[in-house]
């Protein structure tokens, strides 16, 4: 599966899991994802650490979109 299909993909996820991104959580929600790519790093664990990579850009696009979404209302 190609990277973007793989980031498109957890972004449909993420809006089934939690539909709401409430704007002073955005933050924590990107922090805490890194986190989980330090444990996987720390663990040696190359298969979540694609996993979380893949969720981390995903937050980060979607935040994106809710800021492009923002401006434009």
């Amino acid at each position: 599966m190609m990277i973007r299909d793989m980031i498109a993909q957890e972004r449909k996820r993420q809006d089934k899991l939690h539909p709401n991104f409430p704007k002073e959580l955005r933050l924590a929600i990107l922090v805490e994802e890194v986190g989980e790519i330090s444990t996987a790093l720390q663990n040696g664990d190359i298969e979540n650490l694609k996993t979380e990579l893949t969720q981390t850009a995903a937050t980060a696009i979607r935040w994106l979109e809710h800021i492009k979404k923002e401006e434009s209302t």
